[in-house]
């Protein structure tokens, strides 16, 4: 017996969980390798069984996501032992080949539960891109899943009930261009330079380009943040975030252009500068950080790369919402801040 996970000897692959024996036959080799680390003369040690099954992966391909052709998915290996055995089972009935219809539809209504996105959804990016004139940037030539994801949730809130005409979607495309430095960011600028032109009381495109110019400056005090030991449960992220504000600190972005579009977004910035502007700024902070003293962590949803937990934070029968989202290092920022 080599296997070690939790602390706990493992003898058999029966002394695992439904959903980690199901994430390693989704993994190719992976039952395999569960025999042979078993077997071994050498021990192998693992946390929890999720660093076991994001190791098995990890270490067999290479990269941190799992193929299952069928589906035409990508996932982190953290994020399928986060479902249900019933629902990997699933899954799993569609890669064997099932060509129920009812099974196959089921499968996609999980999906789409799970904000799982397949190849056929990410596709929709293409098209988004070539929408906005922007195709062609080298911005977009190297997307990452999460990037992708980040744009399809982008052309979602584009295609929304009440969005902007196509003429200022492209306009703010050409502004994000120029300004960001990454498909993420490039999600954030659209959406800070839309709020200011597109909005109520509109600016027009020069005053709005001076009013973000002259915020993201006053943002650099607004990236600091606490940390923890990698994925740890609600309870330790709340007691991070609680020891963090004790010491008088806010919590702060997970990147500047993040800080830019919550501030114009959901703080109500509309070009102030100087001494009226960073008041503003510290404004809005000071109250996502006493919303977070009074606020209740909801259970943490892994973004489907895995490499993100994401949790909302809410006071009960209260209106308001704060995002917090932690990575794979153990850093805790704030994603997004909807106030009462």
């Amino acid at each position: 017996m080599t296997l070690i996970v939790a602390s706990k000897p493992v003898f058999q692959p029966a002394g695992l969980s439904q959903p980690a024996l199901l994430v390693l036959s989704c993994i190719d080799g992976g039952n395999e390798w569960l025999a042979h680390a078993i077997q071994a003369p050498r021990v192998y040690a693992f946390d929890d069984e999720m660093a076991l099954v994001v190791a098995a992966q990890q270490g067999l391909h290479g990269m941190p996501l799992v193929l299952l052709p069928k589906l035409g998915l990508l996932a982190g290996a953290a994020r399928l032992i986060a479902l249900s055995a019933a629902d990997l089972r699933l899954l799993m009935a569609v890669e064997a080949g099932s060509e129920d219809a009812a099974t196959t539809a089921a499968a996609q209504t999980l999906l789409a539960g799970e904000a799982l996105y397949t190849a056929a959804d990410l596709a929709a990016v293409d098209t988004l891109l070539k929408s906005l004139g922007v195709a062609g940037a080298p911005l977009f030539q190297a997307l990452s899943l999460g990037d992708r994801i980040a744009l399809l949730d982008l052309k979602a809130q584009l295609a929304a009930d009440g969005a902007p005409t196509a003429a200022a979607q492209k306009a703010a495309a050409r502004f994000a261009i120029d300004w960001a430095y990454g498909p993420v960011e490039f999600v954030d600028y659209l959406g800070a330079f839309l709020a200011l032109t597109a909005g109520s009381s509109p600016l027009g495109a020069d005053d709005a380009r001076a009013a973000l110019a002259a915020l993201a400056p006053m943002l650099f005090d607004a990236l600091d943040c606490p940390a923890v030991a990698g994925f740890v449960a609600p309870e330790a992220v709340a007691g991070a975030v609680a020891g963090w504000i004790r010491t008088g600190r806010r919590i702060g972005f997970p990147r500047l252009s993040r800080g830019v579009w919550q501030l114009v977004v959901h703080g109500g910035y509309r070009g102030e500068t100087g001494t009226a502007g960073q008041a503003l700024v510290d404004a809005h902070l000071d109250q996502a950080k006493a919303f977070l003293t009074r606020a209740s962590l909801d259970r943490a949803r892994l973004a489907q790369d895995g490499g993100t937990a994401h949790f909302a934070a809410r006071e009960p029968d209260q209106p308001g919402e704060v995002g917090l989202q932690l990575d794979a290092t153990g850093a805790i920022t704030l994603e997004h801040f909807a106030p009462a």
